[in-house]
Formats: C-alpha cells, structure tokens, sequence
C-alpha cells in the first residue's frame, strides 16, 4: 500500500514542482491584475465592453496562480488599483457610486480567477472550486457565499427597479417651461413654422427663481403646432425661422438648431445669438417638446425624423445655398446621426454629447438622479429600447462620426461635465473622427457642467462658432 501511495504521487506532480514556486506565482497572478486594471483604464476608457477585457485578466491570474485560495488577490488587486488611482489622478471611474463598479470589478475578477485556476492546470473547475473550498476556514466560507448571494440578488434586484421606473423618467420628461420667442428675447423678427404666430402674444415669459434655481414661466399656453409641417409617422413640428440680420436673404447660408433631452427651441436661443448677422437661422421643437406634438421621447432614435422633416422643409421652403447644424446633447446625437446621411448638412458644431447612450444613461443616473450606473444603465437602455419600439443604442455618436466623410465637425464640451465626460464622451468621439479621416475640432469650456457650455462660456463659444463656419463654408 504505501509503494502504491508513493507511486501515485509521483505519476501526479503537484503545481509546486511545475519549475516556479507558489509565492512567486501568486506575485505574478496579484500584478497580471494590477497592471490588466491600469491598461484598461489607459486604453479602453469608458468602453461599455470593458468588463470583458476584466474577465480575461481574472482567468489567466488564476491560471497562473494555480490555486484557488489565492482569489482574494483578484480582490485586493482591485483595491489597490482604485486606492492608486484615487492618490494619482489616474482615469477611472469617479463617478458617486464608483466603489459599487469596484465591488462588481472585484467579484468578477474572483469568479474568472476560479474558472482559470481549474480550466488550465487541468482539474475540472467544480473540483478546483471544490478544493479552494475546503481549503477555506469557516468564516471565509461564509464570507464567501455572502459575497456571491449580494452579488447576484442585489445587482439583480436594482436593475429590475431600473427597469420598472427607470424607461418613465426618461421618455416622459416635464416639458421646458421656457416659451421665449426670437422677438422677446433679441428684439428678432422671426417667422413662425407651422404654428399660430399671433398666439405669442400671451406668452408673457418671465423667470422665476426658487430655492436658488432660476427657471420660466408663461402667462399663457403656446398655441400647438399645426399641419403643414408633419413628421413621417404624424408628429407636427412647429418652428421659428430667423432671417439673417444682414438682410441676405432666403438663399443665403442656414442653421438648422436641434435642443437636447427636456428642451425646447427657447432653450437653443443663446447658442443662435452669435450667428444671427450672417446666417438664417430655423430653431424647432423636437416631438414630445415646446408646441410640437407627441407623447413620449426616444432619446435621438425617432427625433430623426423630426430633423430630416425640418431640412426637408427648409431646402423646399428657403431654398439656401448651404447648411449647417447646430445641436446640444441629445439633439446633437440626432443631428449626427441624420447627417451622416443626409449630404445637405455641410457642417456640424455638437456640444455637450455623448459617445455612447449607455455610459450616458450611467452617469445621468448618478448625478440627475443619484442611483447607481453600471450594468443598470444597460438594463435602462434596454427598457427604453423596449418601449420606443426601436434600438436607442443605433443611435450612438460613436457609430455616426466617422461616416461624415470630408464634412467638418466642431465638438464643444464642459471640462466639468459629469454626464458626458470629457474623457468618455468627447475624446471618444474625436478619436473615431480622426481615425476615420474627418476633419474634427474640439473646444473645452473650463467649469462649464453638461449642457451649460454656452452659459459659462458665452464669448468663447460665440467666437468658436463663427471662426468654424466662417471654415466650413470657405472649403
């Protein structure tokens, strides 16, 4: 018996006699993480698909660790990380609710850890799990089933709240109470696009301030939006048309204004401020919005036709001799999307938008609503998707950039935007023009939150605007 026991052991050689010793593997497995998490973080920043790479890195750690026991080190690499990153400025997530990634970062990394220890050394991953378990001390086993029952049931139960609530805030939001008109606000002559301009005269707008938020008010309702100017699925759009201060005339070159999520054509005034001397200008309410028809917003996938219609309407209409795009947020999102199809749009500034909805939706959840991102913000997508009855993700500037082909574009951005990030939403973008050969520029507003470029950095922004069209338009 004990020959045959000593036999046994010699046709199975444990890891420890595979050339390296256990210490040192376990050091090797702790940096493979450690490095993995910074080059994710230096190269794929903001990247929704991320949590694959971080798969990968816990399946060759625990491949190179070789034993179950040593998860813990997937674990304290993520603290580790995320402790550097804090204490250097490094990228990552800094969002309220960063450590929630990092717990779902560190469990993730565990479980692949597992699945490598037992897929490369051979041992089938129930066994080597069997094995990592019984080498556990009671209380660690306890921690662990813990750690495994909160990471399934609580992420789980979140993003089915995200899901029940979540599609409503987004697709119903409070109309802008904003009713400014080119006339009270400028002093402008404008022309009204498909709705009553007489019923303008009730409007009244005044501001309002409460609790240190200023905010509008009406005297009276706007009149709707009429006919004449319909959407393909029947949503009427109404509009202002702005002749040039110059008095150029019709043919002369356009703007086209598109406002962002829970706006309206009030809210793109400022931006249209700058541009009124040289160009015509046409500022509209997307669906859902102002005295525009329609129940419910898609977040950029059906405001698409609300923009094609409008250039429809001012190409048969004015009949101008060039076209640009001016779009804020979400409605610079739809705008990109329309003209990387549409050859009418020569130019495009886009302010404040996002590479991708998803990361968006994350981040917005965190500061306009203070829930956690993370997978919830896919969830969310998802529901919207769901419920618009169409894929909001297909409309991602980070997909539309690279197709404008030699037509300019001028990305602005709040360096302190929280939504949109500079580093997820912007370089994003500016990368994926570049590397398709589109000529890009890029301005950042020191200070400026999302959306508030044009508030912090008025003079600036005016003088960025007309210097990139003034381009445009020469090429």
């Amino acid at each position: 018996m004990a020959t045959a026991r000593m036999t046994g052991a010699a046709m199975a050689p444990t890891v420890a006699s595979r050339g390296v010793t256990t210490p040192v593997r376990a050091i090797v497995s702790f940096l493979i993480v450690l490095v993995g998490l910074f080059a994710i973080a230096v190269l794929f920043e903001g990247a929704g698909w991320s949590w694959l790479l971080v798969t990968g890195i816990g399946f060759v750690a625990g491949a190179v660790a070789g034993r179950a026991r040593f998860a813990w080190l997937a674990v304290l690499a993520v603290a580790v990380w995320h402790a550097a990153a804090i204490a250097f400025d490094l990228p990552r997530d800094a969002g309220s609710f960063w450590f929630v990634a990092a717990v779902g970062r560190a469990v993730l990394l565990a479980l692949a850890f597992l699945v490598g220890v037992g897929v490369v050394w051979r041992k089938p991953p129930l066994a080597a799990a069997r094995d990592g378990w019984r080498s556990m001390r009671r209380r660690s086993r306890r921690l662990v089933v813990a750690g495994i029952v909160a990471a399934l049931v609580v992420p789980a139960g979140y993003s089915g709240v995200i899901l029940a609530i979540g599609p409503n805030m987004f697709m119903h939001p409070d109309r802008s109470a904003d009713c400014r008109t080119p006339g009270f606000a400028y002093g402008w002559a404008y022309e009204a696009i498909n709705y009553d301009i007489a019923g303008d005269a009730v409007l009244a707008p005044s501001q309002v301030t409460k609790d240190g938020t200023t905010s509008w008010s009406c005297g009276g309702a706007p009149a709707p939006a009429g006919t004449d100017v319909v959407t393909s699925d029947g949503i009427r759009l109404a509009g202002w048309y702005v002749p040039a201060a110059s008095g150029a005339g019709t043919s002369a070159p356009t703007l086209l204004f598109v406002h962002g999520w829970k706006d309206s054509k009030s809210g793109m005034l400022p931006f249209a401020e700058p541009l009124h001397q040289d160009y015509n200008l046409v500022l509209f309410d997307l669906r859902n919005n102002g005295q525009s028809s329609g129940d419910l917003t898609s977040m950029g996938l059906w405001e698409q036709r609300d923009v094609t219609r409008m250039l429809d309407w001012v190409a048969t209409t004015k009949k101008p001799s060039w076209i640009g795009v001016v779009g804020n947020s979400m409605g610079a999102a739809t705008a990109l999307a329309v003209a990387a199809g549409d050859q009418r749009v020569r130019a495009l500034i886009l302010d404040s938008v996002h590479a991708d909805v998803v990361t968006s939706f994350g981040n917005a959840m965190e500061e306009d609503f203070g829930f956690p991102g993370g997978p919830a913000a896919w969830v969310l997508a998802q529901g919207v998707s769901m419920q618009v009855g169409g894929d909001i993700t297909s409309t991602d500037p980070i997909r539309y950039i690279g197709k404008l082909g030699d037509r300019p574009v001028l990305l602005t951005a709040g360096a302190a935007d929280q939504v949109d990030p500079p580093a997820e939403a912007t370089e994003r973008n500016v990368r994926a023009a570049l590397e398709a050969g589109v000529p890009v520029q890029v301005a950042y507003c020191q200070g400026a939150r999302h959306g508030k470029v044009i508030v912090t950095c008025a003079k600036d922004w005016s003088s960025w605007a007309t210097s990139f069209f003034e381009m445009a338009r020469s090429q």
